[in-house]
């Protein structure tokens, strides 16, 4: 090296500054043997704790070195501080390991590497005692390049992708840049949750969908950690727990001493509509947590439409909401009666703005959502806004709905008026007035107390009117003991949407389930069952994004739903409905899908006159009737035709105060026991 510098004095300015730099380079990290030695001594059992070094050390890719010692059984993993990234391709983590990432140490997601869709940094499906620990250290990927070509577009490209895991830690860890979640909750094997997931002392910084997305988790527990700057694709929130399916869970969900800041998605989301009744109950609680920046704090969703709203509990003690620019609260179609709801010592913050309009707290019922809106206590909760504007107001795009059982006390705090208010049923009644159907009581139909409606024109077997049906389709069909039912069910493709077989499945009256063949797509089948008993038989199928339709049936056929609107598709004609004895008020509404897709309708009442009409309907429009108690039972009229504005393909019917079944013909009508008619 001596030789080597005096030689440098002789030679030129510009040429002395190429070979310094030449020497910074060969002494940068460079690709490091394999140390077998200590691999044997591992092998052996002497010890149970790797350096991921051990199985060499290459700075353009260390994927496999790293894979290698996570694959090599030792208890513990230590990722060295080297001094440049560990770059590397998707890896795979192992059951009973703890991989400890020095302070300092970067693991780097190669460039070029990702492509498919789900590719994530760290991954494991079905392990269990996993411990990822590492304070100062970071997982990084490369947001921005997975957003243009030769990418395809995704959500998935996630830091940690932990799918029907139980027993792990993480602890420590920055997660940033991700393609999709800082760290993703999900599920490998139906019905298998993740189980006893405890994150501390994380920061998830820049991420791309979420920093973390809770899929399906028992006993999850995240504290001290922070989710911020999310952007790239929505719901870009600090953390979202949105289950895909009703048989998964959020059980014992614990977020602590947890900050959101400047999510472009806004920093608490609960999306939750994919649980229902048939689901386990929820249990999540927040404490001490924080959401700060210019979009919502916290947004709560749940479903409440069939087969119901999940039951359980959820609770925020002593947090902080704020948004500069947006309602900081905002809940939706939160059933009244279900899953309460509770504010404890919370503090709800914003907007900042001069927009008078934005209220500190939202409630709302989507288009489609049916009964009350509420279900929540806040208890000893402040408001806080620089101008007056309103505390909570209620937005109702069903048109069908009212806020109810909210309660609680509040102290507001605008500019310098400050005041405590108690939430009772008339400050509600001002504040948020329910829609002209919100007061209706929903009807709750038992399949199994419905009967044929007695006309004296009898259903006729055979071809019926096409009814085109998406999504899920639920019909009714009354057989007696014996009786040989045929119904022949087409599957068709609507647009560029594929399909492969249509599930159909038929229960009994007894709730047993009929065994009967899918429908292959693109074509017709007849399901076909002996009736063992005699009653009401329900016929679920499922087209998805394509449609299906009833092309001839040898029994009586009703269109049914759990008091959620019947989705039809470009389907025109009568359908008639039962108005039982004893209802003193009920509803019939009907809308499209949109400023581009819409409906006509007229209103027909029992003895043939016509009572209502609308035309081009494209949002939830009612025909809203009050009548004495002592009104008979009878039958009503509903015709949908072609709109003449706008496109009309989906559109719905939705009953209020009755029961939800539509029938083509009066014969077909099924109506509740022992009915009043006329």
């Amino acid at each position: 090296m001596k030789v080597l510098l005096m030689s440098l004095l002789r030679v030129p300015a510009l040429l002395l500054l190429v070979c310094l730099t030449l020497i910074s380079v060969v002494k940068a990290e460079p690709t490091t043997s394999v140390n077998q030695a200590a691999i044997d001594d591992l092998k052996a059992g002497k010890t149970d704790i790797a350096y991921a070094a051990w199985w060499g050390f290459d700075r353009e890719d260390a994927t496999a070195a790293l894979q290698a010692a996570i694959n090599s059984g030792a208890e513990k993993v230590i990722v060295e501080k080297m001094s440049s990234p560990w770059i590397v391709k998707p890896l795979h983590l192992a059951s009973n390991q703890e991989i400890v990432f020095q302070e300092g140490a970067v693991l780097l997601a190669k460039k070029g590497e990702f492509k498919p869709r789900t590719a994530s940094l760290l991954n494991a499906s079905l392990k269990q005692n996993i411990r990822l620990t590492g304070p100062g250290a970071t997982l990084q990927m490369r947001r921005a390049d997975y957003d243009s070509a030769p990418y395809e577009k995704a959500e998935w490209r996630n830091g940690i992708s932990l799918r029907s895991c139980s027993d792990v830690q993480i602890t420590g860890l920055t997660i940033k840049e991700t393609g999709g979640d800082g760290i993703y909750l999900g599920v490998a094997k139906r019905g298998v949750t993740n189980q006893n997931i405890t994150i501390r002392n994380v920061v998830f910084d820049r991420n791309y969908r979420q920093g973390v997305s809770v899929i399906s988790a028992e006993n999850l527990l995240i504290e001290d950690s922070v989710f911020k700057e999310t952007a790239g694709t929505p719901p870009m929130a600090g953390i979202d727990f949105e289950p895909n399916h009703p048989s998964e869970c959020l059980i014992n969900c614990v977020l602590r001493n947890c900050r959101a800041e400047n999510n472009q998605g806004g920093g608490f989301l609960f999306y939750l509509p994919n649980l229902n009744r048939e689901s386990q109950p929820i249990s999540i609680r927040l404490e001490n947590c924080k959401s700060t920046g210019t979009k919502r704090g916290l947004s709560l969703t749940t479903g409440n439409k069939s087969p119901g709203s999940v039951s359980g509990s959820i609770e925020f003690v002593n947090c902080t909401f704020a948004s500069t620019e947006q309602t900081p609260v905002n809940i939706q179609d939160k059933p009244a009666d279900t899953c309460p709801v509770l504010f404890q010592e919370c503090t709800i913050n914003g907007p900042d703005n001069e927009d008078l309009k934005i209220p500190s707290i939202r409630f709302a019922a989507r288009p489609g959502a049916v009964g009350k809106i509420g279900g929540v206590i806040f208890q000893q909760c402040v408001v806080k806004s620089p101008v007056a504007r309103p505390v909570m107001t209620f937005h109702d795009a069903s048109y069908l709905s009212a806020a109810a059982k909210i309660t609680g006390t509040l102290r507001v705090e605008q500019g310098k008026q400050m005041k405590d208010i108690t939430l009772s049923p008339a400050l509600l009644a001002k504040w948020m007035p329910a829609s002209p159907a919100g007061d209706i009581t929903p009807y709750e139909t038992e399949v199994s107390q419905l009967q044929p409606f007695a006309v004296s024109e009898p259903f006729k077997p055979g071809k019926r009117r096409s009814v085109r049906q998406r999504q899920r389709a639920r019909y009714l069909l009354y057989a007696k003991q014996g009786d040989q039912v045929a119904v022949q069910l087409s599957y068709q493709k609507l647009g560029r949407y594929t399909g492969d077989k249509m599930p159909v499945t038929v229960v009994a009256p007894s709730g047993k389930t009929i065994p009967v063949a899918s429908v292959p797509f693109q074509e017709s089948a007849t399901c076909e069952f002996k009736a063992p008993e005699a009653g009401v038989y329900q016929l679920n199928c499922d087209p998805g994004p394509n449609y299906m339709r009833v092309d001839a049936s040898s029994h009586p056929l009703c269109l049914v739903s759990d008091g959620a609107p019947v989705r039809l598709m470009a389907s025109t004609g009568a359908y008639y409905f039962y108005v039982p004895a004893g209802v003193e008020k009920w509803a019939v509404g009907v809308f499209g899908e949109g400023a581009g897709e819409r409906v006509s309708a007229k209103l027909f009442d029992p003895s043939g006159k016509q009572v209502w009409s609308e035309q081009n309907v494209a949002q939830p429009t009612l025909f809203t009737r009050t009548q004495p108690q002592n009104t008979p039972g009878a039958l009503w009229r509903l015709v949908l035709e072609r709109p003449t504005q706008g496109g009309f393909e989906d559109h719905y019917v939705q009953l209020v105060g009755i029961p939800a079944v539509l029938a083509l013909t009066p014969g077909e009508m099924l109506v509740p026991a022992s009915p009043k008619t006329k």
